[in-house]
């Protein structure tokens, strides 16, 4: 990889001032503990003059000061490290800026790396918001769809129920009128009136019939879907010793029966309205739609049935 790569050394030809520093001490006798101990540094950072191996976060100052001081007590000239050091620094120059470059091109890759990702999280948070959008939408439909519903329904049921009746009636009355044309043929001009005023009266008290008929049946349409798409509603017994009960809602399903124990609080919901049975009504507190029951009208120890809502 480009960021790995490290400076090279300068060829073998060009001797470094590390190269000279060891010869001499090696000369001197003397090793790398020796040159730390009286340059007051740590044996690593000798080796590291020796091999011309130098920190490029050290300033050169230092560098020369390392090295002017090393050169002092092995013996060599300053003036002739420091050239060898300038030699070797314009050897190098140009695999540090060979480095800079390396560093430059893996910091652009880490930076297109950042930006994809930042693009990639921008990307799901769009399609996160479009997808809840459609389903506020969705639901919308389906809630204006259900406020339509009941009122169609009633219209239907109202239309199927009335539709026999129409025509039953205006099949009896044409064959009432159809009988009554056959029969003047026959009959005089007296008796025909007379008949025809009596099958009149018939025909207007069935019709009264069937139009009473008529408004029975789409009132018991009209509760029946009432019934279906009335709001349910939630009740809250709470009992303060043991008590059986029974509750059927409008849909005559019993929703809650059995021995409840005392300090139970049972929330239930139906369709209203209830039938209650309580085998010890004064042991039971009752919240209808987060009202409180009025429970003083039941007689105190003995089984109670009444409905709720409670009637006026």
């Amino acid at each position: 990889m480009i960021e790995k790569e490290e400076v090279k050394q300068p060829e073998s030809d060009i001797q470094g001032p590390g190269q000279i520093l060891r010869q001499a001490r090696e000369r001197a006798n003397l090793s790398t503990q020796d040159i730390a101990d009286k340059m007051k540094l740590k044996k690593a950072l000798i080796e590291d003059i020796e091999q011309d191996n130098f920190d490029i976060n050290i300033s050169l100052t230092f560098v020369r000061g390392y090295l002017k001081l090393y050169a002092k007590h092995v013996h060599i000239e300053e003036a002739v490290i420091l050239n060898a050091f300038e030699k070797l620094s314009t050897q190098i120059k140009e695999p540090i800026k060979l480095q800079s470059f390396s560093r430059r091109v893996a910091n652009q890759a880490n930076d297109d790396k950042l930006m994809l990702v930042t693009y990639l999280i921008l990307s799901a948070i769009i399609a996160l918001v479009v997808i809840w959008w459609f389903q506020q939408s969705s639901t919308e439909t389906s809630a204006s769809i259900k406020s339509n519903y009941p009122k169609t329904v009633i219209d239907d049921v109202i239309t199927q129920e009335a539709s026999p009746l129409e025509e039953t009636l205006t099949s009896d009355s044409e064959f009432l009128l159809s009988s009554q044309t056959n029969e003047s043929d026959f009959l005089d001009e007296p008796v025909v009136i007379e008949e025809l005023t009596i099958d009149n009266q018939l025909v207007s008290a069935e019709s009264v019939s069937d139009t009473a008929d008529l408004e029975i049946l789409s009132s018991a349409a009209i509760a029946k879907v009432e019934t279906e798409t009335a709001a349910p509603v939630e009740l809250i017994f709470k009992f303060s010793g043991d008590c059986w009960m029974n509750l059927a809602d409008a849909t005559g399903e019993n929703i809650a029966y059995g021995v409840k124990v005392k300090g139970r609080v049972m929330p239930v919901t139906g369709i209203p309205p209830f039938v209650v049975t309580l085998g010890a009504p004064e042991v039971v507190k009752i919240r209808y739609a987060g009202e409180r029951i009025d429970m003083t009208f039941l007689p105190s120890g003995r089984i109670a049935k009444f409905d709720l809502p409670l009637s006026e």
